[in-house]
C-alpha cells in the first residue's frame, strides 16, 4: 500500500514518513499540491495525506484537481493539518470529496487507525461525467454533494477571509503588548 504524504513542512513529511513505514506503508512525499499531483499522475498512490496550507498549490486546491482527475478521483484523500481547523474548513475538505480532516499533532496510534480505517473504507465508485466534481462520500464523516465552482470559490473565499481576520486580531494583540510594553 503506497501513501502520498504532502506537506510543505520537511519535518512533518518526516514524520509521517517514519511513522507510516513504520506501520508496513510505502510513502511517497511531495512540498506541495503541485508536486503531489505530477507525482501521482506518474505513480498513483493508493492514499494520500495532504497539509491544507502549502506554497504552489494549497490542499484545497489540490483535493479539489485530484478529485476532478479521473486517474486519481477515487483514491482516498485525508487532510493533515495544524491551521485550518474550524467547522467551515472542515465541511469545505469534505465537500471537496476528502474522506477524512484530521487536526495537528494526533496521536501516533491514533493517526494510523484512522488511515487503516480509510483504506479498508475505499471501495472504488464509478467514474463521474467528465468535468464533474466527484460527490464521494466523506468515509461517514459527514460531507454532502461537491460545490459548484461558484459555492467553492465563495466557500474558499470566505476560508481565506476568515484566516486573515484571524491573523490581524493577533497582529493587533502582538502591537499592543508591544506598545505596552515599551
Amino acid at each position: 500500500m503506497k501513501i502520498l504524504v504532502t506537506d510543505d513542512n520537511e519535518c512533518n513529511r518526516y514524520q509521517l514518513q517514519v511513522l507510516l513505514s513504520g506501520s508496513g506503508y510505502e510513502v511517497m512525499t511531495a512540498a506541495n499540491g503541485a508536486e503531489a499531483l505530477d507525482q501521482a499522475r506518474q505513480e498513483a498512490p493508493d492514499l494520500i495525506v495532504a497539509d491544507i496550507l502549502m506554497p504552489v498549490m494549497d490542499g484545497y486546491s489540490l483535493c479539489r484537481v485530484w478529485k476532478q482527475d479521473e486517474r486519481l478521483r477515487n483514491i482516498p484523500f485525508v487532510f493533515y493539518t495544524a491551521t485550518y481547523t474550524d467547522e467551515q474548513d472542515r465541511e469545505l475538505a469534505l465537500r471537496l470529496g476528502a474522506q477524512r480532516f484530521i487536526v495537528k499533532p494526533e496521536e501516533p496510534d491514533v493517526f494510523v487507525r484512522i488511515i487503516r480505517e480509510v483504506v479498508a473504507q475505499a471501495v472504488p465508485s464509478p467514474p463521474a461525467p467528465a468535468g464533474a466534481l466527484s460527490a464521494e462520500s466523506s468515509g461517514g464523516q459527514g460531507g454532502s454533494a461537491a460545490p459548484t465552482e461558484a459555492e467553492y470559490l465563495h466557500q474558499y473565499n470566505a476560508v481565506l477571509v476568515r484566516k486573515l481576520e484571524q491573523k490581524l486580531v493577533e497582529l493587533e494583540r502582538e502591537v499592543a503588548e508591544r506598545r505596552r510594553t515599551e
